[in-house]
């Protein structure tokens, strides 16, 4: 009996054997296919397709143009507060940087402008900034200066900016409804986009950071939408002229220009701060020789607050 069912066992294996590694190889194969559809994407897919995607949503939705928001913003109070219902409670769990990136990249937006043809050039879009998702129904935040044509009285808007839209990185569009708030000194504006039945995936305002303390950024420089960098505050500045609204948070993660109005990420996914500018060292300045260093200039995450009432 011993021998039989030895025997029986030995049959038993040699047979589950390749069905268990059959299965392993299934299973991985599967695993390696979600990694490749999750973490390589066609980015020149995604913005190629915006032109595309536009005039599709535009058969469907009205899109204010930009003269519209540019005639409703400057109609706005200049202490008007963007009222909300709900702002998301900050996050209290420390998170590796691959964890911020998968939790906070769809909150990631990026701020397209749309411009009919000319004698010179054909129709085109352009991608033009980064914002933040700040609540759920389309609220969002992005500079003061990438609105500036929209906000500032003397400013004007080119003759064919159309339209301002924003693009998500699954590719959804939406159209920007209003401005809702802004202020020149903190750089900041806050308005609305209009999402119809779809959620966005906020990302929470946090708390201040120390000189020293690390910081994630995930913002669109150029073409390399989605682009991650880590570093820490460098350093924090206040001007007492402006007070309270002047103050800037110098950090060392790398962005550029497409990257304004991107969030600037504590260890929690939290909101820590926004970029604004850039500030570029060279050893001789006339001409520009041998750059030397890049002064990060991003917006406190108070200074957002200030431009928020929540109801």
């Amino acid at each position: 009996m011993s021998s039989l069912f030895n025997f029986k066992t030995k049959i038993k294996g040699a047979i589950m054997a390749p069905l268990f590694i059959l299965l392993c190889l299934s299973h991985l194969s599967g695993h390696a296919q979600t990694e490749k559809n999750t973490d390589y994407i066609d980015y020149e897919e995604l913005t190629g397709n915006v032109l595309q995607h536009l005039k599709e949503a535009q058969a469907k939705v009205r899109f204010i143009g930009s003269a519209g928001l540019r005639e409703q913003a400057l109609k706005l109070p200049l202490d008007s507060k963007a009222r909300v219902s709900l702002l998301i409670a900050p996050g209290n769990k420390q998170m590796q940087g691959t964890q911020i990136v998968n939790y906070r990249k769809d909150g990631v937006l990026m701020i397209y402008k749309y411009f009919t043809a000319t004698a010179r050039e054909p129709e085109k879009v352009q991608l033009y900034a980064t914002a933040t998702a700040l609540t759920e129904d389309g609220v969002c935040v992005s500079n003061w200066h990438v609105f500036m044509g929209m906000v500032q009285p003397e400013e004007m808007l080119a003759a064919n900016d159309s339209v301002t839209f924003v693009v998500t990185l699954k590719g959804d569009i939406y159209p920007i409804e209003r401005i809702l708030s802004f202020n020149k000194n903190a750089d900041a504006a806050i308005f609305k986009i209009k999402t119809g039945t779809d959620h966005l995936s906020p990302i929470p305002l946090g708390k201040e950071l120390a000189v020293g303390e690390t910081v994630h950024t995930l913002t669109n420089p150029e073409q390399y939408v989605y682009y991650y960098s880590k570093g820490v505050v460098a350093r924090k500045t206040a001007n007492h002229k402006i007070g309270p609204m002047g103050n800037r948070m110098e950090i060392t993660a790398d962005y550029a220009k497409g990257s304004s109005g991107g969030p600037i990420l504590d260890d929690k996914g939290n909101m820590a701060g926004m970029v604004s500018t850039t500030y570029s060292i060279y050893a001789h300045d006339q001409p520009q020789m041998n750059l030397q260093m890049v002064v990060k200039k991003t917006i406190p995450a108070q200074s957002i607050r200030m431009l928020i009432q929540v109801q």
